[in-house]
């Protein structure tokens, strides 16, 4: 007795064909624009959610580098304007050229794994992230140097500690 295969099957297989493929190109975007994925969508809005698990989504740029983000407890001694006016002490070339400027309070994370130490070991160190997006590259000196730059701006994360206002740390990626 020979079984035949019903309509329902059919649809069924189709379908999840359809959402399977739908996945894969979901996926696929998400990995070509995560290096300009904005700042919005990388931290959840919800400070409860994220002060309850003390984690952030990480950024990627930061993440390669060894550096990871926490979501903080209380409010800054810093406020987000006074960093804001450090940071731009600090980098005015970016501060001025950034076409999107972004403050967010955060928990910073960067330890020091080499020998000798390169960096001071940065441990839930409540600070300031500042990030520059999208700073236009300074044209090199083409007879010096005549290689290309592969894109025609980078970002800049500068961390400012929230309690005395000192620059902890400086990323261009």
């Amino acid at each position: 007795m020979k079984r035949q295969e019903q309509p329902s099957n059919t649809l069924s297989a189709i379908l999840g064909a359809i959402l399977l493929l739908g996945c894969f190109i979901w996926l696929g975007w998400l990995l070509l624009h995560q290096q300009t994925m904005p700042l919005k969508l990388l931290f959840p809005r919800s400070t409860a959610t994220a002060a309850a698990n003390n984690t952030m989504v990480q950024v990627p740029p930061l993440l390669a580098e060894g550096i990871t983000l926490g979501a903080p407890g209380g409010q800054p001694v810093l406020s987000q304007q006074q960093a804001l006016a450090l940071a731009a002490q600090l980098e005015p070339d970016a501060a001025a050229q950034a076409k999107t400027i972004t403050a967010r309070y955060v928990l910073l994370n960067y330890p020091n794994v080499s020998t000798p130490a390169t960096h001071a070991n940065l441990n839930n160190v409540p600070a300031w992230m500042i990030w520059y997006q999208k700073v236009p590259y300074v044209p090199a000196d083409a007879s010096v140097d005549p290689t290309p730059f592969p894109h025609s701006y980078h970002d800049l994360y500068v961390f400012i500690d929230a309690t005395s206002g000192k620059e902890l740390l400086a990323v261009w990626a």
